[in-house]
């Protein structure tokens, strides 16, 4: 399963000067189900060798070479129940790097001095970890869920008070038994809160979604934190046994409600910021440059855009069009840089977090804005 871990090492990789072949496939099977990704992939290997013949931009040798070892991988390591595949590898090189996981990316290559990062970091960005907890008053599940898998199960199920040989029906005895069974479910469940603390801890969910009945899932958010609480988003009915596949099905209508209403709790935070010119820009130029200041928190990205821009040969500022000479030290520029792979490097690098939306949500920015620290 792929992680924010990856994309970091795909973004500190040091380049030898060698360019890099970075290949991205939809492993989905279509209506016949089958899966169409040779189809794009000898396409684009016969487009490169026309290129190699009339440009000699890279050695049809050292293509010819990646996609045998891009076809070997497909062949002995692809797992069918992934759908989405990123490779990278050196051309003429030994560095070769694969990663796959059940959302499918959009089919796509380059071949560059830096490995293509951008369908990789939309996906990362796009899907939350969730945390979900599924409880009745002597049972406790906790699921990890990412990319609408399940990564991780915990099941606690503690041995119950002993029953008083004396309980009987009605009486006393039946008091003293109800009296029993409550403070047994208080004690259940002050241990059930220390293992979904122990959980949050130690895996760092996003949020967490609480599954029991109504009457369980309010007496056990009293033994929770105030932090804890803070994480949960939904809250509904589930049995404690339902299998995984019910739960994520349950639940994926409302994680997506939540994800939406994030999304527009912060394009309304930005729209108001550049109405009021405070810490905030819109537009390519605009936010490149509040990223190469390091003032950017947050950017709002469309999705699947492209756009060209320039680089400095000689300070390194990237404008986002291409202009022929650097306006700050006249020196020449390097024409053909994308711009986007640019603006989700620069914010990784400074740790700024990169929010993507659909297109028609930031037309209105220009297709991108940024929330600033300063």
């Amino acid at each position: 399963m792929i992680s924010k871990q990856d994309l970091e090492r795909v973004l500190s990789r040091t380049s030898n000067g060698g360019k890099v072949l970075s290949l991205f496939l939809d492993m989905s099977v279509n209506s016949d189900n089958k899966r169409t990704h040779n189809v794009f992939l000898n396409q684009r290997r016969a487009q490169f060798a026309e290129l190699d013949s009339q440009r000699n931009e890279v050695s049809q040798d050292a293509v010819g070479e990646a996609f045998s070892r891009i076809n070997e991988w497909l062949a002995t390591e692809y797992r069918e129940e992934n759908r989405g595949v990123v490779i990278y590898t050196e051309l003429g090189g030994e560095w070769f790097e694969a990663l796959q996981f059940p959302v499918a990316v959009q089919n796509r290559l380059t071949i560059n001095h830096k490995p293509s990062v951008r369908p990789l970091a939309q996906v990362l960005e796009s899907y939350h970890h969730h945390g979900v907890v599924l409880l009745d008053r002597e049972h406790l599940r906790i699921l990890s869920i990412y990319l609408g898998t399940l990564l991780d199960q915990i099941e606690v199920n503690p041995d119950p008070i002993p029953t008083a040989h004396d309980v009987q029906a009605g009486g006393y005895s039946q008091m003293r038994f109800q009296r029993r069974k409550l403070e047994e479910m208080k004690h259940f469940f002050k241990d059930f809160a220390k293992h979904v603390e122990d959980f949050v801890n130690r895996h760092r969910p996003h949020d967490l979604v609480l599954l029991g009945t109504n009457e369980n899932v309010a007496q056990f958010r009293e033994f929770l934190s105030e932090p804890i609480q803070q994480k949960i988003i939904y809250t509904g009915p589930a049995r404690v046994d339902e299998s995984t596949s019910e739960v994520i099905a349950r639940i994926e209508p409302h994680l997506q409600a939540e994800h939406e209403r994030e999304n527009q709790e912060l394009l309304m935070a930005l729209r108001d910021r550049v109405r009021q010119d405070y810490l905030a820009t819109a537009g390519f130029q605009s936010t490149l440059t509040a990223l190469q200041e390091g003032k950017v928190d947050r950017v709002v990205l469309a999705q699947d855009q492209e756009r060209d821009g320039a680089r400095c040969t000689t300070c390194g500022f990237v404008f986002a069009r291409e202009v022929g000479t650097c306006p700050y030290d006249g020196s020449p520029t390097e024409e053909g840089v994308d711009v986007i792979e640019e603006v989700i490097r620069l914010a990784e690098s400074q740790g700024a977090e990169v929010q993507f939306v659909s297109a028609g949500e930031v037309g209105d920015l220009a297709g991108i804005g940024a929330l600033l620290r300063f």
